[in-house]
């Protein structure tokens, strides 16, 4: 059997991020169930022993791609809500930017989402997170789980279920993309921006549409 030219041979430098950047390219063409150490390993052109010294096995691979992608998702949200002094718009904004993300990283979203690579309950981030982002970026999760716990009254008003309200609208939306249920219906990648800002209470203005083309018969 005649080997595979690697698809991006790697000369010096950073070998993890080489890695790394050759795992997503393969999820986003194949999907992560062809995710291996030993394949990404060759399409950086490395020898078969060189990403174990990186990832001893998929889950540790696994782990480093969804803090990754935690890492680019929560840069998208930060460059979203960047400039905005008002908490409530820079939620809204990073609303937006987290379903046009998923839309736009299926693969690399559902690792970077999965809380068997994800420790929820960390309140460390890879970001500096702007001031009226911090408060729905850095603690959210712990401090939802604690109320929660805690047995306490929660009132709908409550600041951390008006922001789990908002996360879930994202969440839901983002897997709607994710999923391919949009898809079924001709709703693409490209409508992701536009659905997002709707269904965060912006109004959107028409936008050119090509014509469909006719059904072969």
């Amino acid at each position: 059997m005649t080997r595979k030219t690697p698809t991006r041979p790697y000369h010096h430098g950073d070998l993890k991020r080489a890695l790394l950047e050759a795992s997503i390219e393969l999820i986003r063409e194949e999907g992560v169930d062809a995710l291996t150490v030993a394949e990404v390993g060759r399409r950086v052109g490395v020898s078969s022993a060189a990403p174990y010294k990186h990832f001893a096995d998929r889950p540790a691979l696994l782990r480093a791609l969804a803090e990754e992608g935690n890492r680019q998702l929560s840069e998208a949200l930060v460059a979203a809500a960047r400039g905005s002094n008002d908490p409530l718009e820079a939620f809204r904004l990073s609303g937006v930017a987290y379903i046009r993300w998923a839309a736009e990283n299926p693969a690399l979203y559902r690792i970077a989402t999965d809380p068997t690579y994800i420790d929820y309950t960390s309140t460390e981030h890879a970001v500096d997170a702007p001031e009226a982002l911090k408060g729905s970026l850095e603690a959210f999760w712990p401090e939802l789980g604690a109320l929660v716990r805690s047995g306490a009254a929660i009132p709908g008003s409550h600041p951390l279920v008006q922001q789990l309200r908002g996360r879930a609208l994202a969440q839901g939306v983002a897997s709607l993309f994710v999923s391919g249920v949009f898809a079924s219906l001709g709703i693409t990648t490209a409508d992701a921006e536009r659905i997002a800002r709707a269904v965060t209470g912006e109004d959107v203005p028409a936008t050119p549409r090509r014509s469909n083309p006719a059904r072969a018969r």
